[in-house]
């Protein structure tokens, strides 16, 4: 099925650019969501550049309905540009997490911006849950609601699938350093969003960081850059300095049957019950032990 759905992808965007002309593309739509597929069409070289709504699916609606009531029915002109991150949902105060993480019980300090010792948690095999700012539109993790491991720690592939209590086989992905890239992957582009997949160089490559490569020898990749999101950046960076691997293992915080966290109090509570060591919320880091 999954072969089907590749190829018939790959026949549609042939029949598009024979019939427009057009080197470019923007994919919406359920299927869109297929990061495989759409890897597939990527490579395929068919376009020259391909552009995926974060929300392909239905949670999409709300943003064509209001596009739609902002032309339509008050008047106005949408401006033409291209989506750079989906930081667009709730976000909470500083005080109201102040309060959320005293009220805990939890040991925590303070450290503001300052990663390095998030960072170095990581680096000492420490699985830390990541909260901060808005929350992402769409079904992806980019680093307001996420969970975060070492990925050249190769048991923790079955470790963090078992925490969130999914199959041991699913795959897990990398966020990474934009100006990597090129480190890891083979001819790949700039995707903030996580539904574009791409193959990694060699074996040799995805040995350096097995948690994240699946058993294709692909991944399903965020690129991070310092303008789109300065701390979750500073993460990885950090844990560069650290490890020299300009990638993360960043999977969505949430647990089996849940979905993605919202609020601290949630947070808070998925923190409490599974195996986490830390957790960075908006500031803080919040010890399990």
């Amino acid at each position: 099925m999954q072969k089907f759905t590749d190829n018939l992808l790959i026949h549609i965007g042939k029949w598009a650019k024979s019939h427009t002309s057009e080197d470019r593309v923007a994919l919406a739509g359920g299927v869109a969501l297929n990061a495989k597929a759409n890897m597939e069409l990527y490579y395929s070289r068919i376009f020259n550049d391909i552009f995926i709504f974060p929300a392909a699916n239905d949670a999409g609606g709300p943003i064509g309905a209001a596009a739609y009531v902002y032309e339509h029915v008050l008047g106005g002109k949408m401006q033409h540009g291209r989506l750079k991150n989906v930081y667009l949902g709730p976000e909470y105060d500083d005080e109201e997490i102040k309060k959320v993480v005293q009220d805990s019980k939890f040991k925590a300090e303070y450290v503001g911006d300052d990663v390095n010792p998030i960072a170095d948690i990581i680096t000492k095999g420490g699985i830390v849950t990541w909260y901060q700012g808005r929350a992402e539109l769409g079904p992806r993790a980019l680093g307001s609601r996420s969970i975060v491991a070492d990925p050249t720690r190769r048991d923790y592939w079955r470790l963090v699938n078992d925490i969130k209590g999914r199959e041991w086989w699913r795959p897990l992905a990398p966020s990474l350093l934009d100006e990597d890239k090129d480190v890891y992957f083979k001819d790949p582009t700039s995707h903030e969003f996580m539904i574009l997949m791409f193959r990694y160089k060699d074996e040799e490559v995805c040995e350096r960081v097995p948690v994240t490569c699946h058993v294709d020898l692909t991944a399903r990749p965020q690129t991070v850059t310092r303008d789109q999101n300065k701390t979750w950046y500073d993460l990885i960076k950090a844990f560069k300095d650290l490890k020299g691997e300009g990638l993360i293992m960043n999977t969505s915080f949430n647990l089996a049957g849940e979905p993605l966290v919202e609020t601290p109090q949630d947070a808070i509570r998925s923190f409490a019950v599974k195996g986490f060591d830390a957790m960075y919320m908006q500031g803080w880091i919040i010890y399990k032990r």
